[in-house]
């Protein structure tokens, strides 16, 4: 049996070398570092490296001498550069970090030549230690000292002059001597790259802290430092306080090289011995019997060999059982062909594979195991066995998941915390520059929120917390964001916005939601916020941009009174702040009797009189003044609205049609524009003919004109609407022909009495000949069908007499008169001649 040699350094090797030349500002080699993610960069001349530049070296420089940032690199990489054989193993290249108190060794090959460069964090990676980081917990190599520690009130020169003084690779930051974040060499990087050595420590520090409990294994620490990019992680003990710091170096520090190499050393003379002495056998089938791990050994197809007593214990199925089955007798289905196709061609590659894998006991329950493979092949009989050895992670997966879960969500109010946030606006960037869409974040603070802490106490702000936390979440859409950051700063990030008034709705959906009393031990406590808003991509293209900004306009709501909404942008929320008021003004005009009608007559052409009027709708409110149709139809459309307004035009336009009839105008039509809403959303027919059960007037004086859009959903439903009201003895006429749906098929379908031209192609008339011949048609195919056509939009006498060529039915427009109230009609039909 064989046992392959460890692992040697050309297999980890970073072959993409990082360099620059020894004149380079260290500002631009800091900022090289950043731009190409490394940790290191080597200086070279003459194509020879002559130093190196580490995030270590970050601490030699004094961060209270700004101009240092410009001076050349030369004068702060450590020189000369540790070099190490790329033939040397993993185990060797671990004991020469450990030995010399570095991170970074150049590769050579056997002529000398540079061909690559190794970090630590590399060789704690890929170093063949997960038994030994499976076994072991966090605090074993936890530090019997208590970390480093700084207020974030010192100035940032005296945090690195205490991390030099201490040779640290970090300090925690601290206020109120609680941790609130970490300074390490990595942000002194950063702060170089930047040319930020004067700022303060709260602004530049890394937080949140991330921490884990003294109790996780090694391997799930090491894990979720390679999941966040991050070196260092805090230990906190059952109560929450933390106990220390770990870092790459503490766990590359603390493997057990001699154990492993023993080990190994161990299975490369397996064969032999067992060879030798049946009383070594018999030894190994005790320690094979008395393992915790489950040991499973199979042949080339798959069919189970041996187990040891612990297979039993974890799957289920005893020996007898499981010998001469397949191995899928355990296989979860959970693994796709693919992963185990990966799998397996890494085992006949390398002779080993070890990884994560569900598995299922005799009971049909799934598990998850880490599992190691391992190819053992018999000289003497040619043949080649394979041994998986394997054990239960089911408590270290419940672990992995709380601290996921602690990693990325507020514990009190359970959304997710600033971490998540930042994940999530970045994706979303991505996305909106992709996409060519925009989003938005609001940042949320709570007015006067710190009364209630210092007169109720924590607990009861704790609850308040929540409360509202609920509330705001039920104000966006599932694919929104609802992110506590600290404190009472709650951030909303709205993703794919499909205009720009959303955000204004949400924020209106916000203060409706916290106008309810919250019900805190007994009281009812009322609270309001300030709400900023930033929009991507006017108000910036980045993270900091978009949060900074959104933060500048929440102190503009705080400044103009609190419980308001801001957008940064000045313009934007003007506009915003109009159309919020518009739509709260829209709300209560009908119980304020703002709306009002006009009458604009229709003419007829053969009899050169008036035979009708059509009634449109006018908004005068006390606030905002006169209100255009087009500006508020629309919104009352959005906001469900124009159903009770519609429903109000008709029992007004029916009174007046009554009070007209009484005043002896008889045959007077009035026609009435309908939504598509009111169609779909509301019993029209049941409106009108209440409307005229009341008003006692004839059903033929009563015209409703309906749109083309209004046929594009549901047309069935529509058609059967239609005929309904027809059937009351009401005309049915179609608006605005030639500008929407335009279906042929369905003009046949629907009960029609009036087809009505758009203004649009009435004002090019006669002169444009496109308009020409489209009014022409238009007209000769409305009469073919039996249909009446009038014409809308009238403003000369040139068009009038085009349409008269074309025997169009009739007219109506500014050349015969303005929409008037209704008490100026009467005079105009006493001289009711209109050539």
């Amino acid at each position: 049996m064989n046992v392959r040699s460890a692992k040697a350094i050309a297999a980890i090797v970073q072959q993409q070398v990082v360099t620059c030349q020894p004149d380079m500002a260290l500002q631009d080699v800091s900022q090289l570092m950043r731009d190409q993610s490394c940790s290191s960069i080597i200086v070279t001349e003459n194509e020879q490296p002559i130093g190196i530049w580490t995030e270590a070296d970050a601490l030699k420089i004094d961060f209270s001498n700004t101009s240092l940032v410009s001076t050349p690199i030369r004068n702060w990489m450590s020189s000369p550069v540790k070099t190490i054989h790329h033939q040397l193993s993993i185990d060797e290249a671990a004991h020469a970090f450990k030995q010399q108190g570095i991170r970074h060794l150049l590769v050579t090959n056997d002529r000398g030549t540079l061909i690559g460069i190794l970090s630590q964090s590399d060789v704690v990676r890929h170093q063949d230690a997960e038994y030994f980081l499976h076994m072991n917990e966090v605090e074993s190599i936890l530090a019997a000292s208590s970390p480093l520690q700084i207020d974030q009130n010192n100035p940032l020169a005296s945090a690195v002059a205490t991390m030099r003084d201490n040779q640290a690779e970090c300090i925690v930051v601290t206020h109120h001597q609680q941790p609130v974040g970490l300074l390490t060499e990595r942000d002194l990087v950063r702060l170089i790259a930047e040319d930020c050595l004067g700022s303060e420590i709260s602004e530049v520090m890394s937080q949140p802290l991330i921490c884990v409990p003294a109790n996780m294994t090694l391997l799930s620490a090491r894990s979720l430092m390679d999941r966040r990019n991050i070196r260092h992680l805090g230990v906190t003990d059952i109560r929450g306080n933390l106990r220390g710091l770990i870092s790459f170096s503490d766990i590359l520090s603390n493997v057990e090289h001699a154990y492993v190499n023993r080990l190994k050393e161990a299975l490369d003379s397996r064969a032999a011995d067992l060879a030798r002495s049946e009383q070594n056998l018999n030894m190994a089938h005790a320690l094979i019997d008395a393992s915790m791990d489950g040991i499973m050994v199979t042949d080339e197809k798959g069919i189970i060999q041996s187990v040891n007593p612990a297979f039993t214990i974890l799957t289920g199925y005893s020996e007898r059982e499981a010998l001469g089955q397949n191995a899928r007798l355990i296989s979860s289905g959970k693994q796709p062909p693919e992963f185990y196709a990966s799998m397996w061609k890494q085992i006949h590659e390398t002779g080993s594979w070890q990884g994560e894998i569900w598995n299922r006991r005799k009971s049909g329950e799934l598990f998850p195991e880490w599992l190691t493979i391992t190819a053992i092949h018999d000289s003497q009989s040619k043949r080649t066995l394979y041994a998986g050895i394997f054990s239960d992670i089911t408590e270290r997966k419940k672990s992995e998941a709380i601290i996921e879960n602690l990693a990325y969500y507020d514990p009190l109010t359970k959304l997710p915390n600033r971490q998540l946030l930042f994940d999530r606006i970045d994706v979303a960037l991505a996305t909106a520059h992709r996409d060519g869409t925009n989003l938005a974040v609001i940042f949320t603070d709570l007015d006067h929120f710190k009364r209630i802490n210092d007169s109720l106490g924590h607990t009861a702000g704790d609850q308040m917390l929540s409360e509202v936390s609920k509330r705001l979440s039920g104000c966006v859409r599932e694919g929104d964001t609802v992110s506590r950051i600290g404190g009472d700063e709650i951030i909303l990030l709205l993703t794919e916005l499909e205009n720009p008034d959303i955000p204004s709705r949400v924020a209106q959906r916000a203060f409706q939601a916290l106008e309810q009393p919250i019900q805190v031990d007994g009281r009812e406590l009322y609270v309001t916020a300030s709400m900023g808003c930033s929009v991507y991509p006017q108000d910036g293209r980045d993270r900091d941009s978009l949060l900074k900004n959104a933060d500048t306009a929440m102190y503009r709501a705080k400044q103009a009174g609190r419980n308001g909404f801001q957008l940064y942008c000045a313009e934007m929320n003007e506009k915003s702040m109009r159309r919020l008021n518009m739509e709260n003004r829209l709300r209560v005009a009908l119980t304020e009797n703002a709306f009002f009608l006009h009458y604009q007559p229709k003419i007829d052409l053969k009899q050169h009189r008036m035979i009708g009027v059509e009634a449109l709708l006018r908004w005068q409110d006390k606030e905002l003044g006169v209100i255009p149709p087009d500006e508020f139809i629309s919104m009352a459309e959005e906001l469900g609205l124009i159903g009770e307004i519609g429903n109000w035009v008709i029992q007004q336009a029916c009174q007046q049609i009554s009070e007209w009839l009484k005043a002896g105008i008889d045959n007077l039509q009035v026609s009435i524009n309908v939504s598509p809403q009111q169609l779909l959303r509301r019993d029209l027919n049941q409106d009108v003919s209440n409307a005229l059960n009341e008003t006692q007037i004839p059903a033929q004086l009563l015209d409703l004109e309906i749109t083309e859009s209004c046929l594009i959903e549901e047309p069935d439903t529509i058609t059967a609407t239609l005929h309904q009201l027809r059937d009351l003895g009401i005309s049915i006429s179609m608006d605005d022909f030639g500008t929407g749906y335009s279906s042929l098929s369905l003009l046949k379908r629907i009960p029609l009495d009036n087809l009505k031209i758009d203004r649009s192609f009435v004002d090019g008339t006669p002169d444009d000949k496109n308009d020409a011949e489209l009014v022409s048609t238009i007209i000769l195919m409305a009469h073919n069908l039996g249909l009446n056509i009038i014409a809308e939009g009238v403003e000369n006498s040139r068009q009038l007499d085009y349409l008269a060529t074309l025997n169009c039915d009739q007219v109506q427009g500014f050349y015969f008169s303005k929409p008037l109230p209704a008490q100026q009609i009467p005079p105009l039909l006493e001289h009711n001649s209109w050539r």
